[in-house]
């Protein structure tokens, strides 16, 4: 019911959206460079559902929400052009999201999960989590620790207000390695926390999430002085 209900508001968005695009003046940004491209990652898909949580809440569902919200938002964003990796609930291997990418030269890459911790049900929290510094060049190391660090500032900053707990950035073995590009993966809570997996299945706590993480992104292109080509 849930999942039917969340439906019906995201192709409402879909539609208001359109709509507002085809009544708003056109506008003239002169030189302007044109919206640096990011891929945003929805974890999971298909027959790989992710981790499964408080009753019975999959991880693939909620990262798929977030990411369609995220490209909502970012829509006619003049800065940033979002790609999506999957637009459905299908399967897709690790390689290939990181191929479309690196195919796209994304400027980018940004894959969105929900953690889950099933020996307790009282861990909670969101974290940042980039590739292991020695498997990366020095330049995109440092990119992702950057990127990473302001995509967990921005979580803090519009979720703060939820009792969010911030579990920092961290490095691990991840197939973000294969990015040619800056990449981190974030952990928006875990489903295995009835509270948090309670928050993280409504529609107003998922956008909230979608607008941090664009802000993040917004606020590491801008500290960065990345430059579209």
């Amino acid at each position: 019911m849930k999942q039917s209900i969340r439906s019906v508001i995201m192709a409402t968005l879909f539609v208001l959206l359109g709509a507002l695009l085809l009544l708003a003046p056109a506008q003239s940004y002169g030189a302007a460079r044109a919206p640096l491209l990011v891929v945003v990652d929805a974890g999971h898909g298909g027959k790989d559902p992710g981790a499964t949580g408080f009753d019975g809440l999959r991880e693939k569902q909620i990262t798929l929400s977030i990411a369609q919200l995220l490209q909502i938002l970012a829509w006619d964003d003049p800065e940033v052009r979002i790609v999506l990796t999957r637009h459905s609930d299908r399967f897709i291997s690790l390689r290939e999201r990181i191929a479309l990418a690196n195919h796209l030269g994304a400027a980018l890459y940004v894959s969105i999960h929900a953690n889950a911790f099933p020996r307790s049900s009282r861990v909670r929290g969101t974290e940042t989590l980039v590739a292991q510094s020695d498997s990366r060049s020095g330049r995109l190391a440092r990119g992702d620790r950057v990127l990473a660090q302001s995509l967990q500032h921005q979580l803090q900053v519009k979720l703060g207000n939820y009792g969010l707990t911030d579990r920092g950035v961290h490095e691990q073995r991840l197939y973000l390695r294969w990015a040619q590009m800056p990449a981190a993966l974030v952990e928006t809570g875990f489903i295995t926390n009835p509270a948090e997996a309670q928050k993280l299945d409504t529609f107003w706590y998922q956008l909230k999430i979608a607008k941090a993480l664009l802000d993040g992104i917004k606020a590491y292109l801008l500290d960065s002085g990345a430059q579209a080509g």
